[in-house]
């Protein structure tokens, strides 16, 4: 018989108990590193979708409806609004897409309605501000800031002028 053979320490146990620990430490930290960059890009990401949204919705909305004299600046609700006016079977109707309660509205009406209320607009996206101006029969200017306070300012062409 090999004196040898039969002989086991603690340490031994105690090695591989450490190494499985070591291994597990490791690992979780590297999903916790992991967890808080994606969460970061996932924010990141949100904040920029909601900016690029809302400047590509109104820019849309300009580009949609550029036809000569149909895109103006008016004051309405104590703000500026921008319009967008097209003929439908003769009567002349107004989509105007403004600033409310902390969102980017748009309301369809017809052009002879002198009375409607800013809260019957559709709700298109939560921003902190919206603020429109013709600099130019071509040229509108819209700057929008949203909720985390990134102002992004835009100058949109309009293709066509009023008669």
């Amino acid at each position: 018989m090999d004196p040898n053979t039969n002989k086991r320490h603690i340490i031994d146990a105690v090695f591989v108990i450490c190494l499985l620990l070591l291994f597990l430490i490791s690992a979780l930290t590297v999903i916790a590193i992991g967890a808080s960059i994606y969460k970061k890009n996932v924010a990141q990401t949100s904040e920029n979708y909601a900016q690029r949204v809302s400047t590509a919705y109104v820019t849309e909305k300009i580009r949609q409806s550029d036809a000569n004299g149909s895109i103006f600046t008016r004051e309405l609700f104590g703000t500026n609004v921008l319009v967008l006016q097209q003929e439908i079977d003769g009567s002349l109707y107004n989509t105007y897409i403004y600033s409310y309660d902390g969102y980017l509205m748009e309301l369809f009406a017809r052009d002879d309605l002198d009375k409607f209320y800013p809260q019957t607009g559709q709700k298109i996206l939560h921003i902190n501000s919206f603020d429109v101006s013709m600099l130019s029969p071509h040229l509108v200017f819209v700057s929008l800031t949203s909720d985390e306070g990134v102002q992004d300012n835009v100058y949109i062409s309009v293709r066509s002028t009023g008669n």
